[in-house]
């Protein structure tokens, strides 16, 4: 396959009948990619879109018209942005284009690289001054990775960027039974997970139940729920992050429940939501977008309670593999059986005035990451984090 015999195509750019005829070749390759994700779907990728938010998908085909690849990608209002511990100084606005994991190429493609050349060849035609692409979750041991971080055509027209530090993204291969998993986890672990389910389930006047939600007639009811939780977590206290009941969040969640995608877990006590960890099922993966309690019912574990029930509803309808999704912290460790390294990448066009933003941040970067290295070192992130999360708490109770 030589470079003279590929080109990207942007797809909206064809009849709507040939729009539609390789639309079906990508569910197809979708379906049966090993890398594959929801972000890859344009029905998802439409059904985030709104406002300023809007999607492009590049396919690219052999001389014999097999679809050989397929790069759908995200385009959202972001910023270059300088941040001191946690808190930014300075935003360079920007549009990114962002892509998840990697590009889609089809088995039979004969030279990845040269693939991968080519799209980025066509993205310099297509994005402009204030535009960035941006990689989400790139593993760094893949053909995407290696090509980002080691290729030396695309650094001759890209600055690379890395987006903070490279993490273990944490995922449960789930076995036939959820007795196998736990004698997965380690011994603590498991121990705390059953003593919680024995103690909760013991506790009558708590009235412990939980429910699942997939249905269309019933996202309603899961906004609702999912926003009386979130109001009371410390990321919710603190840094005003979390779910609302709201248009967008019920034009996202009806989209999945009509796509057969919704699983959402609610713990209640009686009547009241106290937990819940949400997500969706997609290719017999369970990916955990969301996860929140009322710091109220801290004592009796039912973050971890919550996570059990979900691992057997799981386990029970056949579902292969549970994704935790981007970064790492020690719950995540604790409760996985499988990993794999992962870093975000800006990829920025060499044109003034971003090249020079860029240059700028990465030497920021630099210094930021030794400090932050250095916290890390003395447990001053872990204090930093607890301190948080009782301010949070005690913030909730001082409001009842």
């Amino acid at each position: 396959m030589s470079n003279t015999n590929l080109e990207w195509t942007d797809l909206a750019s064809l009849e709507s009948g040939v729009r539609q005829q390789i639309l079906i070749q990508i569910e197809h390759l979708i379906q049966n990619h090993p890398d594959a994700n929801m972000d890859h779907d344009p029905h998802w990728l439409s059904a985030k879109c709104g406002n300023d938010k809007s999607y492009k998908l590049l396919v690219c085909f052999a001389p014999d018209n097999r679809l050989v690849g397929y790069a759908p990608f995200f385009i959202h209002p972001s910023a270059l942005s300088f941040q001191l511990f946690g808190i930014s100084v300075f935003d360079y606005r920007i549009r990114r284009y962002c892509i998840t994991a990697t590009p889609l190429l089809a088995e039979h493609c004969q030279n990845p690289q040269i693939l991968l050349e080519t799209l980025f060849i066509k993205l310099r035609e297509i994005i402009t001054q204030r535009e960035s692409l941006f990689g989400l979750g790139v593993e760094k041991s893949s053909i995407f990775g290696k090509f980002i971080q080691e290729n030396s055509e695309l650094h001759n027209h890209y600055q690379i960027l890395p987006y903070g530090q490279s993490y273990l993204r944490r995922l449960i291969l789930l076995p036939k039974d959820f007795e196998t998993y736990l004698k997965g986890l380690g011994n603590s672990t498991r121990y705390e997970m059953k003593r919680a389910l024995r103690l909760l389930e013991k506790n009558t006047e708590a009235a412990i139940s939980y429910r699942i939600f997939t249905q269309l007639e019933e996202v309603a009811e899961l906004s609702s729920c999912l926003q009386q939780v979130s109001t009371k977590t410390y990321q919710h206290q603190l840094l005003n992050i979390g779910l609302n009941d709201d248009s967008d969040t019920r034009h996202t969640l009806e989209l999945a429940a009509r796509k057969g995608w919704l699983r959402s877990l609610i713990l209640f006590s009686r009547n009241d939501p106290i937990a819940f960890q949400h997500g969706f099922l997609y290719n017999k993966c369970f990916y955990l977008t969301h996860i929140g309690y009322d710091p109220a019912w801290a004592k009796w574990s039912v973050g971890t309670i919550t996570h059990a029930y979900l691992i057997q509803n799981l386990i029970e309808i056949g579902a292969e593999k549970f994704d935790f999704l981007y970064g790492d912290n020690g719950s995540k460790t604790r409760l996985s059986n499988n990993q794999r390294e992962e870093q975000n990448f800006y990829i920025v066009p060499r044109k003034f005035p971003l090249s020079t933003i860029t240059l700028m941040l990465r030497a920021f970067n630099f210094v930021m990451n030794g400090v932050g290295e250095t916290m890390e070192k003395f447990g001053i992130k872990t204090m930093i984090r607890r301190f948080l999360r009782r301010l949070a708490t005690s913030s909730t109770d001082n409001k009842k």
